[in-house]
C-alpha cells in the first residue's frame, strides 16, 4: 500500500476522532487549521500514525501535515522507504 489514497480514510477516522467530528465533514483538502487542529494535536497524529502504520517520520515533515492529503503523502511516502530498505 503505497499509493496515498489508500491511507486517506484511515486518517480521516484517526482526526475525526480525535477532535470529535464526524469524519464526512472532513475532505482530503480540509486544512486542519480550518477545523481548530493545534500544533501539538498535529504532533499526536504524526505519533499516532506512526504507531498504526509501523513507520518512523522525521519530525521535518510535520509542515506538510495540513490536511489528510498531506498526511497520506507523507505516511505513503515513509511505507515505502521502509519497504525499500528492508
Amino acid at each position: 500500500m503505497t499509493d496515498p489514497g489508500d491511507y486517506a480514510d484511515e486518517i480521516r477516522r484517526l482526526i475525526a476522532f480525535a477532535l470529535e467530528l464526524p469524519p464526512e465533514r472532513l475532505t482530503d483538502t480540509t486544512p486542519f487549521d480550518d477545523l481548530g487542529m493545534t500544533s501539538r494535536q498535529r504532533i499526536q497524529l504524526l505519533a499516532r500514525v506512526e504507531v498504526t502504520y509501523g513507520v518512523s517520520v522525521d519530525i521535518d515533515e510535520l509542515d506538510r501535515l495540513v490536511d489528510i492529503r498531506g498526511v497520506a503523502e507523507v505516511i505513503s511516502e515513509a511505507v515505502a522507504a521502509q519497504h525499500a530498505g528492508g
